[in-house]
Formats: C-alpha cells, structure tokens, sequence
C-alpha cells in the first residue's frame, strides 16, 4: 500500500513539475514572440519624423511654435524651401508694428493648410494673396497640427503685435476635433474650456518632455500593442476607471469653445479696426457631404448670429470636375514625408488663393481697408 501511494505521489508531482516547466516555456517563449513582433513592427511600421519637428520648437503656451529664423533649403524636396523670420511667421521678411503706405496687411491663420505643408514658401495660397493684389502683404501664421485653439491662441500673443487691417481665420474640419484632445500625434497641447462664460487655457505650461524622444513619442502606439502595456493598462482601469465623454458631448464642448473664440476674434479685431474672415477650407474628404458637415453647420450659424463674414470655399470646390480635385492634392507617396499627403499642391493653393481674393474684392474689404 506505501509503495502504491509513493508511486502516486512521485507520479503528482512529477506532473506538477511537467505542467510548471510547460507554463515557464510557453511565457517565455510568448515574451520572445511578442518583444520579436514589437521589434519588427517598430523597424517596419514606424512612422517617420513629421516635418515640424526640423523648423518647430516646444512652446510652454502653445505647444510647439515655428523656430524664428530657419532656413531649410529642400524641406519637402528640391527647390521646396522653408524659411521663417525672426518673428517666427513662415515669411520671407520681417514685419514692422505699423502697415506700410498704401499697403492692407492681411494676417493668415491656420494650421498646415494655412502653413503650406508641401510647397515653398512663394506657394502658400496666404503669399499668393500677394501675388494676386499688390496691395496685400500677407503675414502667414499658419502652423502644422494646429486646432483653432492654439491658432487663436498664437494669433492673440503673436498676432496682435503687428497692425493689419484683415485677418482670415482659417480652418479645416478637423481643427475642431483636435480641440477634442490634450494632444496632437503624442506631442502635448493647451486645451480650452468655458468656464463661467470666459475661456480658460488649460494643461499649461504644456510639458517639454514629449520633444525629448521623437521616435518615441510619435510611436507611441506601438508600445500599445505590447502585451506588458496592455497588462498594466488593465490593471489601471481596474483601480482608476476613468469616465469616458461621447462623441456628441465632445463636438458639444468644442463648439461652445469655438463660439467664444469667434466672439474673442471679432472683438480682438474691432479693437484693432481689423476684420475678422472666418476661412472654411475644403480637403480631399470633404469633395462630398459626409460626417463632418455638421461642423460647417455650426461655423455657417455661429458667423451669421454674430454678424462675422465667412468665406466657405467647399461649395465652390465640390463644383470642380474629379480630375481637377486630384492636380489639387499632393498624392500617397510622392513626397519626403508622409504627412503631406492630401495637403494642397501649388493647383491647390492657387484654388484657395484665387478664391478668397475674389471674396475680399466682391465682399469690398480690399477698397475700404488701404491704407492712406
């Protein structure tokens, strides 16, 4: 009987040993697995440095802000210069406090559609203004990433210095959305909130540590994919669950956020005996009516309850032919970065600048703004 019961527990924990060798092998090799896929997927998908990182700097107020002064000379291939000046505008020259005679000096701003992700500075649909009428001296405040939050909040450090008799308030869709979020492809932003009726910057200073790591921070979700930080992230939630705001009460806040940069813009102008432009740009997407048209929705009641012109270029752009749309965008692939694919090509850029030139003229801005 004691030999049958040594036999039976030589036999238990000989296969307790087996089952516990069996669980070492498995967890290390699904560790091996997954540190070989998190390394193949950060060599293959990740993605490569945005163009800002080489011509923009951290900002505590903003987030990030061009560098003032720079001058790459091939930026977005040959020939496609980048170049600021000390005021940190994507301009050729300085500006002076005062608008020369005879001149209307018109303050764009925006994000990279504004900034002109893709072209040289000579073809920014805000330079070609200047093309267009030489009376205009056009001040490009456009910056990629931007939402029309921290466009506001530039023009209003930044902008306000310099006298100008129009500013064109220039957005795309998305630029609501971004002001959903506390940042923008990992890199830290200020957020703004209504607070009992007064807009409040929020998150700031906005924290440095996102530009010490670039690699890092853009790949960020990688690291998501990893089962230790999926393990750790559970685990969290588990001790701190988070409340999550819907989609609906997001675009909520964003618009109440919006209306009262609208209304801080108009009354910044006024003050400044400028007008204010609100810019509604088009992108490729929005060549048909799809879920983002609620926001031209709100933009077209929030200008016309608060009596501020709008110049809404998507009705013009859903007119043009299909082959006209693809000369307008800069294709998948065809340039140094990635990111500035769907942007505007000089046909793009010519498109907006053309536009609004012809809204400033029928719209009697440019007769009644020159400057003695």
């Amino acid at each position: 009987m004691n030999h049958i019961l040594l036999k039976f527990s030589q036999f238990v924990r000989s296969t307790a040993i087996f089952i516990v060798m069996l669980i070492v092998v498995f967890v290390l090799f699904e560790g091996i697995s997954s540190t070989i896929l998190f390394v193949h997927d950060a060599f293959v998908f990740a993605e490569k440095p945005v163009a800002e990182r080489l011509h923009a700097k951290h900002d505590p107020e903003l987030g990030w802000v061009n560098i003032p002064n720079i001058y790459l000379e091939d930026l977005y291939g040959p020939g496609l210069y980048f170049k600021t000046d000390s005021q940190s505008f994507r301009n050729n020259q300085d500006f002076g406090e005062r608008v020369p005679k005879g001149k209307v000096r018109v303050i764009c701003s925006g994000d990279s559609f504004t900034l002109g992700y893709g072209v040289d500075n000579d073809h920014t649909w805000c330079q070609m203004l200047s093309s267009l009428g030489k009376r205009i001296e056009a001040v490009n405040m456009g910056q990629g990433g931007y939402g029309i939050d921290q466009s506001y909040l530039w023009y209003k450090r930044d902008g306000v210095k310099l006298d100008h008799q129009i500013h064109l308030f220039a957005f795309i869709s998305d630029d609501f959305l971004r002001m959903h979020h506390k940042s923008f492809h990992g890199y830290a932003k200020p957020v703004l909130k209504v607070s009992d009726g007064s807009l409040v910057t929020e998150n700031v200073p906005v924290p440095s540590r996102y530009f010490y790591v670039p690699w890092l921070t853009q790949n960020a979700k990688l690291l998501y994919k990893s089962r230790l930080f999926q393990l750790i992230s559970r685990a969290h939630l588990k001790l701190f669950p988070r409340e999550e705001s819907s989609d609906a009460s997001k675009d909520a806040q964003s618009e109440e956020v919006a209306a009262k940069i609208f209304e801080h813009l108009r009354e910044i102008n006024k003050q400044k005996t400028s007008s204010l432009v609100l810019l509604y740009l088009p992108t490729r997407g929005e060549y048909k009516p799809g879920k983002l048209e609620s926001w031209r929705e709100f933009v077209h009641a929030a200008a016309a309850s608060r009596n501020i012109l709008l110049f809404d270029l998507i009705n013009e752009f859903r007119k043009l032919p299909p082959e006209e749309i693809e000369k307008m965008f800069i294709p998948e692939g065809s340039m140094v970065y990635p990111s500035a694919a769907n942007h505007y090509t000089i046909r793009g850029n010519e498109f907006v600048a053309s536009s609004v030139y012809a809204k400033l003229l029928s719209s009697g801005i440019l007769r009644d703004k020159q400057t003695p």
